[in-house]
């Protein structure tokens, strides 16, 4: 994740998430462009080009073997198979992804139904309690959010059934087997939001004028909220707090019981564990964290990758340094250095760079979660082409050692 997207992570205040490293599927591939204006081809994360550039509009990420490409022109959304000479299997009006069996699309007809890898109808959700639906989202732990005319939500399992009423004034996506949803609007303080299991059993339930969640998902055993002072705070799957943070420092994700933090004050990164020990201290411009892999960053370009322990593995290429997510194939051992002006090459854990069988110029990776009726999309496509370089000076060698 890039640091800007950390930072979006830590200030987000309303944002559809799923996935993660409790995925049940798999991503090993990303969206390149060999030059500046050419076209889009896939690479997988070993540099093997699955799709040569022939795209003129960027793909997203294949899931579960299709991946998708948005033609602005004619308004659609295209399905393809991932193999070297693509085929289609439909053309929408919006659609979500193959993160399950099933995925979420809306037809020329305005028609939300789920459909199958090879395009056909496995189930249409034209009414749900003889509402007419409004949303379509992916699956995540065998459940999929839906939206019905009344503006409100709830949960389908694979086969179309709503297995979780639909009653709730928002929801999020199932994480961990886990998901948050809103009995009530969160500018009402007396109004709650809760935290239900895939069976939409209440596991524990909150006043908003006691704290609300900021990350919208659970992290292993942990959820990143704040309080009614916006100090953040850490619960557990029994909704206790387990760490309080000082007023002005920022949670983002967790992973293995650890969190990067942005420490307001001296507007500075950090990171630290669940029992309030600094792990690195609050010294870094920028910090990047994926559960296996850290980078830092400081005011010159030559960034450092470290493991989870703060030390410091290896020495990169100057560049930007590009993490993937859990969802990723071999996440722990790919990264991608550089920038838009100069290109990218894709690296080791250890900073070797690898052959690709093509160069990238640019690259884009991200998948879409679901589409909502009023035309809102929710994805995580994203790439570094707007985002400034990271990296450390020599003098901060070491000092990351001794943390």
């Amino acid at each position: 994740m890039s640091l800007l997207l950390v930072m979006a992570v830590v200030l987000a205040s309303c944002e559809k998430l799923g996935g993660g490293s409790d995925a049940g599927y798999q991503i090993n591939t990303f969206a390149f462009q060999e030059d500046e204006g050419e076209p889009w081809g896939i690479m997988d994360l070993d540099g093997k080009v699955i799709v040569k550039p022939r795209f003129d509009n960027m793909p997203n990420s294949a899931v579960g073997d299709r991946f998708t490409v948005y033609d602005p022109e004619l308004e659609v959304y295209t399905i393809y198979t991932l193999e070297a000479k693509p085929r289609k299997i439909g053309s929408y009006e919006n659609v979500g992804s193959f993160t399950g069996k099933y995925c979420p699309v809306k037809d020329k007809k305005g028609n939300i139904k789920y459909i199958d890898k090879e395009g056909k109808d496995a189930f249409s959700m034209k009414e749900v309690s003889k509402k007419t639906v409004t949303a379509g989202f992916n699956f995540f732990c065998g459940r999929a959010m839906v939206r019905t005319e009344d503006g409100k939500w709830g949960y389908i399992d694979e086969s179309g059934k709503p297995v979780i009423p639909i009653k709730y004034y928002d929801a999020w996506n199932f994480a961990e087997d886990l998901a948050i949803v809103y009995l009530g609007a969160d500018d009402e303080p007396d109004n709650k939001w809760s935290v239900i299991d895939t069976n939409g059993n209440e596991v524990f339930s909150k006043k908003f004028k006691e704290c609300r969640p900021s990350n919208f998902r659970f992290y292993g055993e942990y959820l990143v909220a704040s309080d009614k002072n916006d100090r953040s705070i850490i619960l557990n799957r029994k909704g206790e707090v387990v760490k309080k943070l000082k007023e002005g420092v920022y949670v983002s994700a967790i992973y293995d019981n650890m969190f990067t933090q942005y420490d307001g004050e001296m507007e500075k990164f950090g990171m630290m564990n669940v029992n309030g020990e600094m792990v690195m201290k609050s010294k870094f411009e920028g910090l990047s964290y994926n559960g296996k892999l850290i980078v830092g960053s400081t005011s010159e370009k030559k960034p450092f990758i470290l493991n989870k322990e703060g030390e410091k593995v290896t020495k990169l290429p100057e560049g930007y340094v590009v993490l993937f997510e859990p969802e990723y194939k071999n996440y722990d051992k790919r990264l991608l250095v550089g920038n838009y002006d100069e290109g990218y090459e894709l690296c080791d854990s250890e900073g070797n760079t690898l052959k690709t069988e093509m160069d990238i110029h640019n690259y884009a990776m991200g998948y879409s979660w679901g589409f909502m009726d009023d035309g809102e999309e929710y994805d995580e496509d994203y790439s570094e082409e707007d985002f400034e370089d990271q990296g450390f000076d020599e003098e901060d060698e070491g000092d990351i050692e001794e943390d």
